[in-house]
């Protein structure tokens, strides 16, 4: 596809914009190649990069990607052996760093967006961390060498300090002394070819002993080093030459580092070139308010509403049109300034556009086919140099087009035969669209000789169209109607000027008989697919007003079912919270319960009945209504394990069961509860229980709640006292007691430092008067 095209296209224009979009001269040197691609493969893969770019840039916007700072120079020098400067290395610094970024940002869209054929390119923007860290270690962000960057630069560096120090000093002494002031023409120390100096009155240079360095440009001061500074000076220039070397030979390591990272970076490079393309192409997308169409490999094309990208989309009229499938052909017949060149562009243009990878200005749905060759005759192609006619120049290049066409080209011919005699024209005209057409070409071609007319309904594989008229308004509106030749609309534009209807009527007369009946048949037939387009547009009004409904509708049912659930929720967390308050209280009234009962005292009745009654005041209503049950459909039995509805759910054992009073004795851990039959909820059977269940209600029958570890060291104690916790927690003890006597406390201490790490103990404190004093650990268990 030539250049010549393109600009004819204004495809060039299209490619500007997207330069001008892209972040990175690698971005932009690539984007000034985009053009339609050869393979139909090729342009379905960058159609997909920028659908897949574009779902980023509508996510989250652009990467971030490096700034404008080419490095490629710098790493082919750096390739080459060359010694790069601070600069240069700074660049390659943070552009390694930018694109490890631009990575990162990829990478965390991965989970939810399809970036398949990014994600490739994005891996090879991460270079081992040596690179980066050794140019970070080395070079500041004002790319200057770093003091740090080496012990040696770091000594000279120091040295340096402390004689410019000791020079600055020596000078201001100099210059407070009153001896020296009025010999001064300035009290400031300059500088001069790189050497300190004070400004002295040329009357009184003698003074002062030293080295001139300089003058002013009357004369009247010289610059002059004192001779007590200059083998400071001298001292500074040696440390100064130093540190020139010692930078030379770090900045020759990091560019040999650079070298051996040539390929790798070279390949960042490339592929920063290419996200950065992909991107702007995105953007580009969505600054025109383009979308993506369909790729097929059949030479087609289908329009939904297309327009061109650099009309303004505020008064661009959209044109839907098919080419390729039922016809081959269409020709667009009418008078000029209607449109029908524009037409012809923003086909060609938008099948450019998609065969390079880019989205275009028209509604979802359309599609374009694969065109190898786009060949263009628009305009007037008069050659100066050349001395060649309207004419001939339109006829060189659309012999060049038929020369290179074939079924897999798209020709657009702009005002086909124009530029010769009219009648002459149109069977030219003519005869070059029957080769076309006889050949399968998908051909557009725009004329204003009323001869064409018919040859879109006399010719198979051809169509008319037209772009619509406004009689009353004298003005195109710039619709394509299909179907329908154009006519030129000339008495009726004569009529509506104010020319006198007599003399319309003999120009009407002096038409032929068929003239005017195709005229007729061509009004007509206009005014039919106005009507259908208004009746259409009509039925478009309506859905979209069904639809913007039914959105409403759904929209407020959304509203409403949000409500409820936040409604639901809230319950659901007051009554949680109620729960959990309830549940807290009730424990606090189990544990005191239990710890009575641990002191020998026995639990009566009316302390349970007690109990549950306190219960019944903690709970509210709403809460006993969530535990309460149904009947228990089956009475337990001794042995069974159940659950307690009006102790919050609490499991127990039943040990005893009587029919006659319909009550339960049940064992919750070490304590015994009566309740009700109908206050109990069957969990398991007694042997479904199996093993456990039976420790569980028998242990405390073998279970003593002390142990006495007189007589033992620490570490048989610690195995003796984890069996033995292991059975008191079987058996539903909270608190046991360990007697291990008074002695030496070194039995105490140890079992103090292993029950601290002792998963099954809560608590432990040494027992008070009457529990055996400092000779009993009392131990809380979880």
């Amino acid at each position: 596809m030539n250049d010549r095209v393109l600009v004819k296209l204004s495809f060039d224009v299209i490619r500007e914009d997207i330069v001008k979009k892209c972040s990175t001269p690698y971005g932009q040197a690539l984007a000034y190649q985009i053009r339609p691609f050869a393979l139909f493969e090729e342009a379905v893969s960058a159609l997909k990069m920028t659908q897949q770019a574009y779902s980023v840039y509508a996510r989250k916007g652009a990467p971030p990607f490096p700034d404008a700072f080419d490095i490629r120079p710098a790493v082919a020098k750096a390739k080459n052996s060359g010694i790069l400067s601070p600069q240069e290395l700074a660049a390659i610094g943070m552009t390694v760093n930018k694109a490890r970024r631009v990575y990162a940002f990829l990478l965390s869209l991965e989970d939810r967006l399809d970036l398949s054929l990014l994600m490739p390119l994005a891996q090879k923007l991460v270079i081992s961390k040596e690179l980066e860290e050794e140019i970070a270690r080395c070079i500041d962000e004002d790319a200057l060498v770093k003091d740090s960057a080496s012990p040696t630069l770091y000594d000279i560096r120091r040295k340096i300090s402390v004689v410019k120090d000791r020079m600055r000093r020596s000078l201001e002494e100099m210059v407070r002394s009153p001896g020296l002031q009025k010999v001064l023409q300035d009290t400031i120390i300059t500088m001069r070819h790189d050497r300190y100096c004070l400004a002295v009155r040329a009357d009184s240079a003698s003074q002062v002993r030293g080295i001139v360095h300089d003058a002013s440009a009357s004369g009247a001061t010289l610059f002059i080093e004192p001779e007590r500074v200059l083998q400071l000076g001298n001292e500074l220039r040696r440390h100064e030459a130093q540190e020139e070397e010692e930078v030379e030979r770090i900045v020759m390591a990091l560019s040999a580092l650079v070298a051996t990272y040539a390929p790798e970076l070279t390949a960042m490079i490339a592929a920063l070139g290419d996200l950065d393309v992909a991107l702007a192409k995105a953007s580009y997308a969505s600054a025109t308010k383009a979308h993506e169409p369909t790729l097929i490999h059949e030479p087609r094309i289908h329009l939904r509403k297309a327009r061109h990208p650099l009309i303004d989309p505020s008064v661009a009229v959209p044109i839907d049109l098919r080419l390729g499938d039922q016809f081959h052909l269409l020709i667009i017949t009418g008078p000029n300034t209607g449109g029908k060149t524009v037409t012809l562009k923003t086909v060609g243009l938008l099948t450019m556009m998609a065969l390079s990878g880019l989205f275009i200005p028209a509604a979802e749905g359309s599609t374009i086919g694969f065109f190898r060759e786009i060949f263009a005759d628009i305009g007037d192609e008069q050659s100066i140099e050349q001395n060649l006619s309207t004419f001939s120049s339109h006829m060189k290049t659309i012999i060049q087009m038929l020369d290179q066409a074939d079924e897999r080209s798209l020709l657009l011919f702009d005002e086909l035969g124009a530029g010769t005699d009219p009648t002459e024209g149109a069977a030219l005209a003519m005869a070059i669209l029957d080769d076309v057409r006889e050949r399968n070409i998908v051909t557009m071609a725009t004329t204003h000789y009323s001869e064409l007319k018919a040859y879109g309904y006399t010719s198979p594989g051809a169509m008319n169209a037209s772009m619509e008229f406004d009689v009353e308004t004298l003005s195109p509106t710039y619709r394509l109607m299909i179907g329908v030749p154009g006519r030129s609309n000339a008495f009726a534009i004569a009529a509506r000027l104010g020319l006198s209807d007599a003399i319309i009527q003999v120009a009407m007369e002096k038409m032929t008989t068929q003239d005017v009946r195709v005229e007729d048949l061509i009004r007509q037939l206009e005014a039919s697919v106005i009507a259908v387009r208004q009746e259409e547009e009509e039925v478009k009004r309506a859905n979209q007003t069904i639809k913007a409904r039914e959105q409403q509708w759904e929209q407020r049912y959304a509203t409403l079912e949000e409500d409820l659930q936040k409604h639901r929720q809230k319950a659901r967390d007051e009554l949680s919270r109620e729960m959990k308050q309830a549940q807290n209280e009730m424990e606090e009234l189990l544990q005191s319960l239990r710890e009575k009962q641990n002191k020998g005292q026995s639990l009566k009745d009316h302390e349970v009945t007690m109990m549950r009654h306190q219960f019944q005041q903690i709970a509210p209503a709403k809460t006993l209504r969530t535990v309460a049950k149904a009947k228990t459909a089956k009475v337990p039995d001794e042995g069974d394990e159940v659950r307690v509805l009006s102790l919050a759910g609490q499991k127990a054992v039943v040990i005893e069961k009587r029919m006659e009073s319909q009550e339960l004795t049940v064992a919750l851990g070490a304590m015994k509860v009566k309740v009700g039959i109908q206050d109990v909820e069957l969990i398991k059977k007694a042997q479904q229980r199996k093993e456990t269940a039976t420790m569980v209600t028998r242990s405390n029958d073998h279970v003593a709640p002390e142990l006495d570890l007189r007589g033992t060291n620490v570490e048989e104690a610690s195995v003796m006292v984890d069996r033995y916790l292991d059975k008191a927690i079987l058996a539903g003890y909270h608190q046991v007691s360990l007697i291990h006597g008074k002695g030496t406390g070194a039995l105490r201490q140890g079992l103090t430092a292993y029950l601290r790490t002792h998963p099954h103990v809560a608590g432990q404190r040494l027992g008070v008067e009457g529990e055996g004093g400092s000779g009993v650990t009392i131990v809380r268990l979880r």
